[in-house]
């Protein structure tokens, strides 16, 4: 790969952005930004993904031609977090979600970044933005929930460590996230601007627990679009505060790795200063890469914003340089690696390593040991049954999408005997007084609650059944 000396501006700035695509094909939009704005970093979602060996002919194509531009291998990352924010979703291993995760043990979560990142090298992608390590201490947060591994700052910790140290030791870089800590908000980042009000010492005895314990190893963290009056004064995000990414992260941490950002389309960003604006006041404020995932304007505005910046003064060439030197020095630890298990192969060969019987059972077993029963008695399947549940549905942009085996679907995949009646996550009373007298036909009655601390009309239905001493069980899903 070319080292910093050989690059031109446009190589140099082509390496500090994530850009987004539409489609499952390499397009003249993506060629494009290549070509004219020496792009060196992709972010793939579910909506570039078929299937895996699409997949993988999608990466390497984009490999071939980032390479063959600018002389340097692309990072091609992903939201690959297992669980509810999951891109690959068939034939790679659905691996489990952090909160099932940290059901198992530690030496688990480290299998398990070992099985994601083996199945994403092969696949081309050598980026994961995860593991999410934020403390989930608000019930009310509607983005973060089972995305973390505990309430517990220091079992967060033990099991994100863990879980970098499993991913990156098969060459693919682990994202820890949202610096400082997006766990204590009650409203989503990519739809509004929260805020997390705690004083320093509250933050630093619980949000940023894990951030210091995982820090010395993980090559990369992504900051949160959240407020921290504490830390910021002046009423900017953390993605965008000098005093939270340079003075606190950088500097009183002493994080020597990549520093890049969520989105820069979410809300939070595009809504108060714009993305192309944020992505230059992010970089100002000590991030290294900035993301545009999605639209194909904001991206051109944002590289030539930065263009401009450099010639008028407003963004440091040596700032860039020390950017671009972080990043080639991880891409550097990425390409043997690589090398070794993707360049130059067919997806023939690679499959061996993406499609694997063990990591999927491995994965199954974490999930099935994590169902906890909380009180009373396991159902009886010998009865006639009634299971009523939703179907599932994406309830973040986090998400993207989510997969289509509905409770319904598997009990039929199953061949159970047993009634389904599929509702909404806001049931209406007509409905709920309707499946009361239902149930009434049956012995048993599971329900399947989804999210339903924010749906709180399933519970109503719950309560409702248990009125009518119909005896009745309950599945608390996500």
């Amino acid at each position: 790969m070319k080292n910093i000396n050989e690059m031109t501006l446009k190589e140099k700035i082509g390496q500090l952005v994530w850009v987004g695509f539409q489609g499952y094909e390499f397009n003249d939009s993506l060629k494009k930004l290549i070509d004219d704005y020496k792009v060196g970093n992709i972010i793939l979602f579910t909506r570039n993904i078929k299937n895996c060996e699409q997949l993988f002919k999608l990466n390497k194509e984009i490999h071939e031609y980032i390479i063959e531009k600018t002389g340097i291998m692309p990072f091609i990352s992903i939201d690959q977090e297992g669980g509810m924010v999951t891109r690959i979703m068939d034939g790679a291993t659905f691996c489990p979600g952090n909160m099932t995760l940290a059901t198992a043990t530690k030496e688990d979560a480290y299998k398990d970044g070992v099985i994601m990142g083996s199945e994403l090298r092969s696949l081309g992608i050598n980026f994961n933005l995860a593991p999410s390590i934020d403390v989930n201490n608000n019930p009310d947060n509607p983005v973060i929930g089972v995305r973390s591994y505990s309430d517990d700052p220091v079992k967060v910790s033990e099991y994100g460590l863990s879980y970098v140290k499993g991913l990156q030791s098969t060459g693919v870089i682990a994202t820890c996230k949202h610096f400082p800590g997006h766990g204590d908000t009650n409203c989503d980042s990519h739809k509004t601007l929260p805020t997390v009000s705690h004083d320093k010492a509250r933050l630093d005895s619980v949000e940023l627990v894990p951030f210091k314990y995982c820090l010395k190893d993980t090559l990369a963290i992504m900051t949160a679009h959240v407020l921290f009056p504490s830390y910021e004064k002046d009423n900017l995000p953390a993605t965008l505060s000098k005093r939270v990414i340079t003075d606190l992260l950088r500097n009183k941490l002493g994080y020597e790795g990549i520093i890049t950002s969520d989105c820069m389309e979410m809300k939070a960003i595009d809504d108060n200063y714009t993305t192309s604006k944020g992505c230059l006041m992010g970089l100002n404020a000590g991030l290294d890469m900035v993301m545009v995932s999605a639209t194909l304007s904001k991206q051109i505005e944002t590289f030539e914003l930065f263009n401009e910046s450099i010639n008028d003064g407003r963004l440091s060439l040596d700032e860039v340089n020390k950017k671009v030197e972080r990043i080639l020095n991880a891409k550097n630890k990425s390409f043997d690696l690589m090398n070794e298990f993707f360049y130059g192969k067919t997806y023939d060969e690679v499959k061996k390593y993406v499609e694997v019987k063990e990591h999927k059972e491995f994965s199954q077993r974490i999930v099935d040991n994590s169902l906890t029963l909380v009180k009373g008695n396991n159902i009886d399947l010998s009865k006639k049954i009634l299971v009523i549940a939703t179907e599932p549905f994406a309830t973040t942009i986090a998400e993207d999408e989510v997969s289509s085996r509905s409770i319904g679907y598997l009990i039929h995949e199953k061949k159970l005997n047993v009634g389904v009646r599929k509702i909404t996550v806001n049931i209406t009373e007509d409905d709920i007084l309707d499946i009361v007298n239902e149930s009434k036909k049956y012995d048993e009655v599971l329900v399947c609650t989804y999210n339903a601390n924010m749906y709180t009309t399933q519970a109503n239905l719950v309560n409702k059944l248990l009125d009518n001493n119909i005896d009745t069980y309950v599945i608390s899903t996500r």
